[in-house]
């Protein structure tokens, strides 16, 4: 793993550097302070996310490896992004590369478990992509692996780092609409990901996958419900399985009893033609609203609601390198991934028997 940490080497580094001697890679990865990732999966999220945010980054990181199943989509990504990377034949030649300090795991949910305790047991630090897993067992295997040996495991519950949501959920500790009394979520598309986002994808949609939407979705949705809102006591649940009844869930109507009185509704669907997407919260002195029009805050006597602008936050990538720096406070820690697992599993067992269920929190 780089060292980070070692002031003298640094300066005397520095001082070389200067001078016109040649340095090592190894030296000059501890002057800038760069980390080297490797990427497992090279699907949509990491072309349309993983890759682009942590070139963001600049020289705090370097990606040195991609591995996928499919190798020529592992190349076709390092061309797409001039990328100066190993291809891996297999996950073992990866995790086998002595200076990668961590990898991202974007791979089938069913996967996520087993790919993260084989990467903590070759000493690598670890962002695996939301769900954490598609059991609690598997998530708590996860847990006390990474704190065995004791690396950084964050789950990309990446709404947390989005300025609109940091936002709404900085209104709502301040006070701005009193005391939180409703919230209202609906998400819906016309189609699953495998026909929108992900063209084949079939694994989405597949149950022995761990797909569904309630896995790619409520992941997020039921997570800032309770971000939001605070502990969770019940979940109560309609789901369907509309595009193919063998197949995962694909409809998702949820109510959620918090246990400071409070109520949500999270609305989740892939075959809603116009498609969807609002969130409504309520207070005792005032809305928040989200929606096509931006974050809106309506207070009572006001003829207009008030805009508010998002501001700036923090992404998902830089508390990930935050993280395996060893800086304090990064706030997705994986109990968090574990918590949001525990509402999905949840919302599938209430619309299996009907009945509400407490999230095994």
């Amino acid at each position: 793993m780089v060292l980070l940490s070692i002031p003298v080497t640094v300066f005397l580094c520095r001082i070389e550097s200067k001078r016109g001697i040649k340095i090592s890679q190894q030296e000059e990865d501890v002057i800038m302070r760069k980390l080297n990732i490797g990427l497992i999966g090279c699907g949509k999220i990491t072309e349309r996310s993983h890759i682009p945010e942590m070139l963001k980054l600049g020289s705090k990181i370097r990606i040195k490896a991609l591995y996928d199943l499919n190798e020529k989509t592992a190349s076709a990504l390092k061309e797409q992004f001039s990328l100066d990377c190993e291809i891996c034949t297999s996950v073992d030649a990866m995790l086998g590369i002595k200076e990668l300090d961590g990898v991202i795991i974007s791979t089938p949910n069913n996967t996520h478990c087993e790919l993260t305790l084989k990467a903590l047991e070759a000493g690598k630090n670890v962002l695996v992509e939301k769900p954490m897993a598609v059991s609690l067992k598997d998530a708590d295997k996860m847990i006390k692996a990474a704190e065995k040996k004791r690396l950084h495991l964050q789950v990309n519950q990446s709404l947390r780092f989005i300025p609109a949501y940091v936002k709404i959920k900085n209104l709502i500790d301040s006070g701005k609409i009193g005391q939180p009394l409703h919230i209202r979520c609906i998400r819906a598309g016309s189609s699953s990901p495998d026909k929108g986002w992900a063209p084949g994808s079939k694994w989405f949609t597949s149950k022995a996958h761990g797909g569904g939407i309630v896995m790619d979705i409520a992941v997020h949705m039921a997570d800032m419900l309770g971000w939001y809102f605070g502990k969770v006591k019940s979940i109560y649940s309609l789901t369907k399985s509309r595009i193919d009844e063998k197949q995962a869930t694909d409809n998702a109507i949820s109510l959620f009893d918090f246990e400071n009185g409070a109520s949500g509704v999270l609305e989740l669907s892939w075959t809603i033609p116009t498609g969807a997407g609002m969130i409504e919260i309520y207070g005792t002195k005032g809305t928040i609203r989200m929606g096509s029009n931006g974050i809106e805050l309506i207070l009572p006597g006001k003829k207009k609601p008030q805009v508010i602008k998002p501001g700036k936050a923090k992404g998902s990538h830089q508390y990930f390198v935050d993280g395996i720096s060893g800086k304090a406070n990064v706030p997705s820690p994986l109990e968090i991934g574990r918590k949001s697992l525990a509402y999905c599993l949840a919302i599938e067992e209430s619309g299996t028997s009907g009945k509400p269920v407490k999230p095994k929190l």
